[in-house]
């Protein structure tokens, strides 16, 4: 019987419950099909108004996730790490990804934000991550991630987020009329940086033009609550045409889009990558409108699969909508398109497989490296279509 390779997986699992979390539920699932893995979680926050927060308690839970690393590294073949890209945790992974190269286990560092170009923006900054990364594999979630990493050696490999099979409705077949009273959905963790003012402030012009909106806003607290929300709707004098219906578990999610006449997404989030929630509703067949931002512009395409606008613009916003309710014919052919890609680029098995074969890329270079050896090496399983990668090769100058 061919002896299985032994992999790490330091990641944050839920709950709490965000996009990189549940992404990461998907990585250990498809991972453990094929390897030998070995999971450390790494949980330091309780919520997710805790996540950015320095604390006694998490600085200890770092030093007792290091030392069961370092217990763990001898024999593995490769680590897979969620990494992240900036604050106190990006020096915190940066220790566990040198950690793994003392002990000579390439590291695949799979990076769900934005951020690395700010934190090696001073000369120490920029040899500290010149050195962690070099020679190492990173995962981006899109073509217009590649600036995160650019002039690092490091392999790139693209592989974007994925979509469970549930989150895909039946495909549509009407064509899309909005209620008269347009329904809005925002669906996310509450953060600020996520557009709700500029969304609550769009409302509020379509109101004052004519068109007045039925807004609903969903989400688990993060660095807002329901007080905060509350406060806004008051400020914007839409207390009476909008409301706050706390957190939306997975189950009722669908509920919420069918409920739908639009998912509006303004985020303007310095670190936002691929906010999966977008393709949750494209995957719903609910029309999408979202800021140009990050790699929404790859699948959120203007005109084509949804409508796009600057972010912290509410007048943008508000006319955005506006021709999405004035355009039903051109709506319904953009959420026919949305959810044809979603279907064609965005599904699980896809992002399992090419997951797989990454790893198998990267401890295949390292089962030749130990067969000089005459070390016993552990068979990767059969490969498939590789991810699309790019960069130096690992055993590049």
């Amino acid at each position: 019987m061919t002896k299985r390779a032994k992999i790490i997986a330091m990641v944050q699992l839920p709950p709490p419950m965000h996009g990189a979390a549940k992404m990461n539920q998907h990585a250990v699932e498809a991972l453990s099909d094929d390897f030998d893995l070995h999971l450390i979680e790494m949980r330091f926050a309780t919520d997710l108004s805790d996540i950015a927060r320095f604390s006694l308690r998490k600085l200890s839970v770092a030093i007792w996730l290091l030392l069961r690393l370092i217990w763990t590294l001898p024999g593995s073949r490769a680590l897979y790490i969620c990494f992240a890209p900036s604050g106190g945790a990006y020096y915190r992974d940066c220790l566990y990804v040198l950690m793994a190269k003392m002990f000579g286990v390439p590291a695949i560092l799979h990076i769900h934000g934005r951020g690395l170009p700010k934190m090696r923006q001073s000369r120490w900054g920029h040899w500290l991550q010149n050195h962690v990364l070099a020679k190492q594999t990173v995962i981006l979630l899109g073509e217009t991630l590649r600036s995160e990493v650019a002039g690092l050696a490091c392999n790139i490999a693209i592989i974007p987020n994925c979509l469970d099979g549930t989150a895909f409705a039946t495909a549509p077949t009407d064509d899309w009329h909005p209620q008269k009273q347009v329904k809005i959905l925002w669906l996310s963790n509450l953060f600020r940086a996520k557009g709700i003012e500029t969304l609550i402030a769009a409302c509020a012009v379509l109101r004052d033009q004519g068109m007045p909106c039925d807004l609903t806003i969903a989400g688990a607290q993060g660095d807002m609550n329901e007080a905060d929300i509350k406060a806004l709707l008051a400020v914007f004098a839409m207390t009476d045409t909008a409301r706050y219906i706390g957190p939306v578990s997975q189950s009722d999610r669908k509920a919420a889009f069918d409920q739908a006449d639009l998912f509006v997404f303004p985020s303007h989030y310095a670190n936002e990558a691929q906010p999966l929630v977008v393709l949750e509703a494209m995957a719903a067949g609910i029309p999408v409108i979202t800021s140009n931002i990050a790699t929404l512009p790859e699948f959120v395409r203007d005109g084509e699969t949804g409508r796009l606008c600057p972010p912290e613009n509410p007048a943008a916003l508000a006319n955005a909508i506006r021709d999405a309710v004035g355009s039903p014919t051109q709506t319904t052919r953009m959420l026919d398109a949305a959810y044809r890609l979603c279907q064609d680029q965005f599904r699980r098995d896809q992002f399992a497989r090419s997951l797989r074969d990454l790893v198998c890329d990267v401890i295949g270079h390292d089962a030749q490296n130990a067969s000089h050896s005459n070390h016993e090496v552990a068979e990767c399983p059969s490969a498939h279509t590789r991810p699309t990668t790019s960069g130096p090769k690992p055993d590049d100058p």
